[in-house]
């Protein structure tokens, strides 16, 4: 991760903070957020101008059947809705917004990768839905690592935007 790395910023006091499963961080202050995905998707948000950065840790597409706000980031539409509303409500230019879209890995066995593949392919899903919402809001995904057969683990800077994934 080199110098510039977590760790560093780590060592300098910067706050680190973990985003589990179904939580959405928005904020203008100086963290570290990381998070461990497989067929979760994450989304990081950095808008230079003002430093109001986002991230949110969805774990199904959409919350169709679900209408509770109180748990609006478990799912890729209302994550990305409500994060939509936090930089609207600043009025901030959503495509002056830097996205960065991770995750939706098809992380199981190899034995059964075939057969579930065919049933239900979560990330994927979860990846189409998060292409579409943030598309639908206006919002440039500038850069993507998502579906394969991995997970991943993330760190987001939000005072620079910066993102480091393993």
């Amino acid at each position: 991760w080199g110098t510039a790395g977590p760790r560093r910023l780590m060592d300098r006091g910067i706050r680190h903070t973990h985003l589990l499963i179904g939580e959405c961080i928005v904020s203008g202050h100086d963290l570290l957020i990381s998070t461990v995905l497989g067929s979760c998707v994450s989304a990081t948000f950095h808008h230079p101008a003002t430093r109001l950065c986002a991230m949110f840790h969805a774990m199904l597409p959409t919350r169709e059947r679900d209408s509770r706000q109180v748990l609006a980031c478990k799912y890729v539409d209302g994550a990305i809705n409500l994060i939509a509303g936090k930089y609207a409500a600043r009025s901030i230019d959503f495509r002056e917004v830097e996205v960065k879209l991770f995750g939706g890995g098809f992380t199981v066995s190899r034995r059964e990768r075939e057969t579930l593949l065919n049933m239900v392919d979560v990330g994927g899903m979860n990846v189409e839905q998060a292409r579409r919402e943030l598309i639908r809001h206006g919002f440039a995904i500038l850069r993507e690592d998502v579906l394969g057969i991995k997970g991943r683990k993330l760190y987001f800077h939000t005072s620079s935007g910066a993102v480091w994934m393993k």
